[in-house]
Order: C-alpha cells, then sequence, then structure tokens
C-alpha cells in the first residue's frame, strides 16, 4: 500500500479519535516514505495528542529539517512547549510560522490565544490586529479575537470584534456565533435589555441554535430574574431536543434555586448520557445526586470528574465536605488542599479548610484561613461567622460583635445558633448582641439559611 494511502487512513482515524490506530497508519507510511515531512508531522501530531511530548518533538524537528519553511512543524513544536509550559519557546515557534508563512491564520489565532492565557490581553489584541488588519474580511479570527478579550475580561474590546465580525460574517454558523457572543458581551457590560434583545434575535432567526437559548437563560439568572431564566432554558429544550448543554444548564438552574431536585436529576442523567467526557455535565449529576440524598452516587460521580480532570478544584471540594461529614478528617484536608492548589482564593474551600482547624481546637490556624476567605469574599457569610465564634470563643467580645454584624448584613439568617452557641452565652444580655439578634430574625433569608457551620 502506498505511504499516502496510509496517511489518509491515519488522517480518518485521528478525527475519529483513534489516535493509536492512527500513528500505526502513519508509523507505517514511514516506513515506506522516511524523508517525507509530511508523514513525518503527521506522526508528531499522533504522538502528541497521546501525551508523549520527547518523541513528537523529534518528529517535528525531522520534519522542520527537510522542509525549514513549512509552518504546521512550527505549530506542532509551540504545542508541545505549551504542554511543557515554556512561554518562550512557545512565543518563539509561534512567531517563526508566522515568519515562515505569513498567511497561515492559525498561527496568529494559537499566538493570540496564549498571550490572553498568559494574562497579557494587550499583546493579544496586537497579534489578531496583524492578521485582520491585512484581512478584515476573516469573520473567524475576528470571533477568536473577541472570545480571547472576553476571556480575558475585556469586554468592551470583545464587544467591537464580535460586531466586527458581525459585519463580515459569510455563513449562518458565523452570523449566530457572533451575534451570541456580543449578546454575550453586552451582558457582561451591564446592558441587559440590549443584550436580552441580541440572544431573541439569534434565536427567531436559528431557533436550533442552543448557544443562544443557554446564554439568554444564564443572562436572566445573572441579573436575578429566576423565572424567565427557567422559561430561556425550557424554551431551549424544546427547540434543541437533543442538546445536551441546555439539559445541563437547566438542571443547574433549578439546583441554585432549589427548585425540582428530582427533576434536576433526570437532566442531568440525559445530559451526561449525550455528552459523557463533559466534566461540565458530570459535575452537575454529581450535585443533582447530593441534592436527592445520594451521597454515595455523588461521591462516585465526584471521582469520575476527577478521571477526566485531576485537578479540578470543584469535584476536590466536594469530596472533602463529604469526607469531612463523615469524619475522615485527613482526607477531607487533602481533598480541600487539592481544591486550593487550583482555586487559592475560593471562599468556600478556604472556609471548609479552616472549619478542620476549628473542630480541632486549632483556632489561630482557623482564624489565618478564615481572614483569608474574607479578604476573597469580604460579604461570604459562613466565614464571617465562623470569625465572630472565635473571638467570642476567645472573649473578644467587641471584635465578635464586629463581625456578627458583618455576617448578618452578608446575609446570616441562623438566629437559633447564634442563640444557642456556648460562646455566646456571655453575651446574650449585651444590648447590641440582642439588637443583631432581632436584626438577624427579622430579615428574611435571601435563599435559604447560610448558617454558621464552624
Amino acid at each position: 500500500m502506498k505511504h499516502e494511502e496510509l496517511l489518509e487512513q491515519g488522517e480518518t482515524l485521528a478525527e475519529e479519535g483513534l489516535l493509536e490506530e492512527a500513528l500505526s497508519r502513519f508509523e507505517q507510511a514511514l516506513e515506506s516514505a522516511p524523508e517525507d515531512p509530511e508523514v513525518l508531522e503527521a506522526v508528531g501530531r499522533a504522538l502528541l495528542n497521546l501525551g508523549r511530548l520527547e518523541e513528537a518533538e523529534a518528529c517535528y524537528l525531522d520534519a522542520l529539517e527537510l522542509d525549514p519553511e513549512w509552518a504546521a512543524p512550527r505549530m506542532g513544536l509551540a504545542l508541545v512547549a505549551m504542554r511543557r509550559d515554556e512561554p518562550f519557546k512557545t512565543v518563539h515557534h509561534l512567531e517563526r510560522a508566522i515568519e515562515s508563512d505569513p498567511e497561515y491564520p492559525e498561527a496568529y489565532v494559537e499566538l493570540g490565544r496564549y498571550y490572553g492565557l498568559m494574562g497579557e490581553p494587550a499583546l493579544a489584541k496586537a497579534t489578531f490586529e496583524r492578521w485582520t488588519k491585512r484581512h478584515p474580511e476573516d469573520a473567524d479570527v475576528l470571533i477568536n479575537a473577541g472570545l480571547t478579550s472576553f476571556d480575558a475580561g475585556d469586554h468592551a474590546q470583545a464587544l467591537v470584534f464580535f460586531e466586527e465580525a458581525l459585519g463580515v460574517a459569510e455563513d449562518a454558523e458565523q452570523r449566530s456565533g457572533a451575534r451570541t457572543f456580543r449578546a454575550n458581551s453586552l451582558d457582561m457590560l451591564g446592558r441587559y435589555r440590549e443584550a436580552v434583545e441580541a440572544y431573541e434575535e439569534v434565536i427567531r432567526d436559528s431557533p436550533s441554535w442552543w448557544e443562544a437559548h443557554a446564554n439568554l437563560g444564564i443572562c436572566h439568572a445573572r441579573n436575578d430574574r429566576p423565572d424567565e431564566a427557567e422559561a430561556a432554558f425550557r424554551r431551549g429544550l424544546a427547540a434543541c431536543p437533543g442538546s445536551p448543554e441546555v439539559r445541563d444548564e437547566l438542571a443547574a438552574h433549578l439546583l441554585a434555586e432549589k427548585r425540582s431536585p428530582e427533576e434536576a436529576l433526570r437532566l442531568a442523567e440525559e445530559a451526561v448520557a449525550l455528552g459523557r467526557d463533559e466534566v461540565r455535565h458530570l459535575q452537575t449529576l454529581a450535585e443533582a445526586r447530593l441534592a436527592c440524598g445520594d451521597e454515595a452516587g455523588a461521591e462516585e460521580t465526584f471521582r469520575e470528574v476527577l478521571d477526566l480532570d485531576p485537578e479540578n478544584p470543584d469535584a476536590h471540594l466536594e469530596l472533602g465536605l463529604l469526607c469531612d461529614r463523615r469524619g475522615e478528617s485527613a482526607k477531607a484536608e487533602e481533598h480541600f488542599m487539592e481544591s486550593l492548589k487550583s482555586d487559592p482564593s475560593n471562599p468556600r474551600a478556604l472556609y471548609s479548610y479552616a472549619s478542620i482547624y476549628y473542630a480541632s481546637g486549632d483556632l489561630e490556624t482557623a482564624e489565618e484561613i478564615l481572614v483569608r476567605a474574607v479578604s476573597s469574599d469580604a460579604s461570604y457569610s459562613p466565614a464571617l461567622s465562623a470569625l465572630a465564634s472565635i473571638r467570642a470563643r476567645r472573649g473578644e467580645y467587641a471584635a465578635s460583635l464586629d463581625y456578627l454584624e458583618r455576617a448578618i448584613e452578608a446575609g446570616e439568617r441562623d438566629v437559633e445558633h447564634f442563640k444557642a452557641a456556648v460562646e455566646f452565652i456571655p453575651l446574650r444580655q449585651d444590648p447590641r448582641f440582642r439588637r443583631l439578634m432581632l436584626k438577624m430574625g427579622d430579615r428574611p433569608s435571601p435563599g435559604g439559611t447560610q448558617g454558621s457551620e464552624a
């Protein structure tokens, strides 16, 4: 069999996700054509996708030696450098790819995205504009530029790129994508009404475009309109009955609003069945199982999340909470620490981690961690309540009442906890404490009791 046929077979297998089989075909082609840079690049690409970085790098270098002006091996070397977290080499190879072929848009896109990931939005913008100033009609690159700016938090610049993309988009998918992302930017800029109108425009033109339905629901929820959000998700499910994403968003919304956990569970199970390898769907399924009281099923699902994403901070946090609930403090602490490695400013993870030290009587360490939680989110009431408890246990009652007042302003409503807690007994006749208890009891809970777990 000719090496061209083997190469074509390998590409087909790679598109189907059969990477080992694809590599086998590419290696057979290489035996027939060891000096063909195209075959070497294909072997390198398969090895890269299999995580065999050193071998992939060697293949890309061999291909580049045979064809120094070909951009594809340079792109491969850049991807190897990205996997190794080598910024200088990544930028170097992408710039050399652009030098080799200035008309190769993928190099500009990868370099722009990489600058965005590095927290360099100005360099990302400049990189995309190096291409779009010469090719202002390239809607795909303009959309990528907008997405990079959006992810960097520059929503005003993202809006500019999406509107430019919308002006030159040639096909329906480009137009729907640009309109949806434009609406996302409007929402993040606080232009809620305009955003809703933009989403509705997309839905009128492309009712089966699930992203518009999902993002419209998220937009409503973000703007404190839960009923409109649920209606948008349900309309999206009716228009896109095969979408796991809309099912997942509706399930997550029902859980957030503490509505119908059984329906949320059913929707989450369907979403996972339709999109098994999506971490987000598995997370929602685990949360739904928790809401329905199935802790064993939730734990199993969170572990499936970690199989796909070993550093997932949310899964580690929830597993830590489950372990802590069973009294397995050492395992709980391990999961909390893993969660904080990936998300060091998460107030809920910090609060949960501090609770272990609080329960063991190490108030000093607990306080240090709780202060970090409050520094991250000054309105996180569980941490403020726990700090109030720590100060009360030390007899520092003025400071305790200060934290308690802040906790109440932030949403603390568990008045019975503070009336019954031993550390607050000396304050029961204190006028300020009694006023705070009355204030806490008079206020309606914003979506359920916050409570003081520590």
